[in-house]
């Protein structure tokens, strides 16, 4: 397995949602798809406190965006790969490259977390 450099969790991530993401990096190199999962809800999570539903990623980063967010964490959302589909279907995670797809993922977070 290569090394993974996941970062530590941004300053300004609430509080009440570290613990998902504490979660996610112990369990990352065990399994990046527990890994994910933790991420995403985390994501989820983060949207819902952005004022948005939580259920579809794309249309809710979207949102984001438009009501003043930077619009690269849409380039940021295309990178990690979470589809049209997959952003409709939050239970599911197609993994290409787990431990990499994780990463990226978790740098996502800390992107969204600094920007919003």
């Amino acid at each position: 397995m290569s090394e993974l450099l996941i970062p530590e969790p941004p300053e300004s991530l609430p509080d009440s949602l570290a613990p998902l993401y504490s979660e996610a990096r112990a369990v990352v190199e065990a399994s990046p798809a527990s890994a994910c999962a933790l991420l995403r809800l985390l994501l989820s999570a983060l949207l819902i406190r952005e004022g948005r539903p939580g259920r579809h990623l794309n249309r809710d980063v979207n949102a984001v965006v438009a009501h003043g967010a930077p619009v690269g964490l849409l380039r940021a959302l295309d990178a990690i790969g979470i589809t049209e589909e997959e952003a409709r279907n939050p239970g599911t995670i197609n993994l290409i490259n787990g431990y990499a797809d994780a990463q990226n993922l978790f740098m996502f977070i800390n992107l969204f977390v600094d920007q919003t």
